[in-house]
């Protein structure tokens, strides 16, 4: 082979790996946040979640894409390990469908379509309507690369290593381990495809021997989900490792069938003679049977997920109830003991939030700020879980007192919730601060910092060993102290701005510091006396 034929085979490996970028990301934003809602929702049937994953994918030729928003929605919880296997066994199926757009043959008339997809994306005023011409012209390039390749290979017929080398690939390991490894470094299976059915076009490799790759092939294409799921919850890694052991499952279960079945006979059949369409619909008929297979055994497949990653995060740990039980039905005072016992830990975390939210205005820490809105999730979660169940406690047989207790705490829970809003309020303070490059005065922080020491008190002593009237008494003083002090500490800072001494956006920062201190204060206050 000359160099021209080698300089040939990069620039259509270039253009049809552009080609099928420009064409997937025109169709996803054509589809726009759609396809991320119909994933996220239309999950409820198990057959369902399939042909959702399968159409999302063959809207945006890509599986790994699917696979990735599927990780992302299981690390954020609103999706379990057992509806996204569904979806990944769907966009195993929706993924075929660019080798069975390759195998068409019309790279005569690639030119012709990537001009026409010039024409609607340049002069379309319709956003949707350029993103449409954008994919068409994905689709053109994607065919013209394909044509490309397939003529710098045509020297390849007559070089008697390139053909003996093809004929290792007989050999499944070997088919296997290379088809991963292409896969996996493309981080694409359509990609790869298209490359093989490229060399199949010239004749130098047998269906038999393209199998074994092909196989290969859909084991690569998890890289780009696995990639996505590191640093992710311990959910988001099992949920990558699904798409790790359908793949590996379906290519054990096709080798040892190619001893005893002519799966390769079987397919040239209805193939129409074609090597291309030959490579497609062997990966179509993969994909489809697998998942056929495999469907009966799809809770088992999540559930040898969990055997494999054993163990929960510290994230899932804290977004669960620790001393209310759903399944237990209790009487209804010791139901009110595990009530304000879920709700002392909620306190536990919304005082950490406020203490932690509070030190980044003095010192800024990227990674306590990310804690901050982690434990935010917490708190909302324990509060909306928490509310509930005291609704639903409130049918059991009680007297007048126990009644008024549960009303009490469902309004503590909710007082707590607002507090750990306004925590982050003054998170999202110190995060502007830190990154506009402002600066409090020296004055400015001794009057944050004493405002901070009486509610530090005020969140200690909600529980301490005060009588309750004692501590009615102390939350009362003690919020009437703080938004003394925030009124006049508030005339003080118009002073300072007035004798530009104060920066006035610095001051605008230390006006929602102190708004937020005030809120606090009286949610806390609101709280403690209504706790036991």
């Amino acid at each position: 082979m000359s160099i021209n034929y080698f300089i040939e085979l990069l620039g259509g490996l270039a253009l049809f790996l552009y080609g099928m970028e420009m064409m997937s990301s025109g169709l996803e934003l054509v589809a726009g946040d759609k396809l991320r809602v119909v994933i996220e929702k239309m999950t409820s049937n198990f057959f369902k979640s399939i042909l959702v994953g399968a159409l999302v994918t063959a809207v945006i030729q890509s599986s790994s894409a699917t696979t990735v928003m599927v990780v992302g929605f299981v690390n954020a919880g609103l999706m379990t390990i057992y509806q996204s296997v569904g979806i990944i066994m769907g966009a195993n199926i929706g993924t075929t469908i660019t080798g069975q757009l390759v195998a068409l043959n019309i790279s005569t008339l690639a030119p012709i379509i990537a001009f026409v997809g010039f024409l609607l994306n340049t002069f379309s005023k319709s956003k949707k309507k350029k993103y449409i011409g954008q994919s068409i012209i994905g689709l053109g390039f994607l065919f013209m690369g394909m044509q490309f390749m397939s003529d710098s290979m045509a020297p390849l017929r007559d070089y008697p290593g390139f053909a003996s080398l093809m004929t290792k690939f007989d050999n499944p390991i070997l088919g296997v381990l290379a088809g991963t490894g292409v896969t996996a470094l493309l981080q694409s299976s359509s990609a790869s495809l298209g490359i093989l059915q490229a060399v199949a076009n010239q004749g130098v490799i047998s269906l038999h021997s393209a199998m074994y790759i092909i196989l290969g092939f859909n084991i690569g294409t998890c890289v780009t989900s696995v990639l996505s799921s590191v640093g992710s919850s311990k959910n988001a890694r099992r949920t990558a490792l699904v798409h790790v052991l359908f793949n590996i499952i379906g290519t054990i279960i096709f080798v040892c069938a190619s001893f005893v079945i002519p799966i390769d006979k079987i397919v040239i059949r209805f193939s129409r003679n074609l090597p291309a369409a030959e490579i497609a619909n062997l990966h179509t008929l993969f994909n489809i049977v697998t998942t056929i297979l495999l469907i009966p055994f799809s809770k088992k497949l999540a559930d040898l997920s969990f055997k494999i990653i054993p163990g929960i995060d510290k994230e899932q740990e804290e977004m669960s109830l620790k001393y209310i039980n759903l399944n237990v039905v209790k009487d209804a005072p010791a139901t009110f003991t595990d009530v304000k016992a879920e709700v002392r830990r909620l306190l536990d975390v919304v005082t950490m939030n406020y203490e932690h939210s509070v030190e980044l205005l003095k010192e800024f820490d990227e990674e306590k700020y990310e804690e901050v809105f982690r434990r935010e999730k917490v708190i909302n979660y324990l509060n909306k879980q928490i509310s509930a169940f005291i609704i639903d406690s409130l049918g059991l047989s009680m007297n007048e007192q126990t009644s008024a207790n549960f009303a009490n705490y469902l309004r503590i829970s909710r007082d707590m919730e607002r507090i750990g809003d306004h925590s982050k309020n003054i998170a999202e303070v110190a995060k502007l601060k830190n990154d506009e490059g402002l600066l409090f005065t020296d004055v400015t922080f001794d009057e944050l910092r004493e405002i901070n020491a009486i509610i530090d008190k005020m969140f200690h002593s909600y529980d301490g060993d005060m009588e309750k009237d004692e501590r009615v008494l102390f939350m009362r003083q003690s919020n009437e102290l703080v938004q003394k002090e925030a009124s006049a500490f508030r005339n003080n800072h118009m002073i300072r701005m007035r004798e530009k001494i104060c920066n006035p956006e610095s001051g605008l920062l230390y006006e929602k510091t102190l708004a937020a201190m005030e809120r606090i204060s009286s949610y806390i206050s609101n709280a403690g006396k209504l706790s036991m």
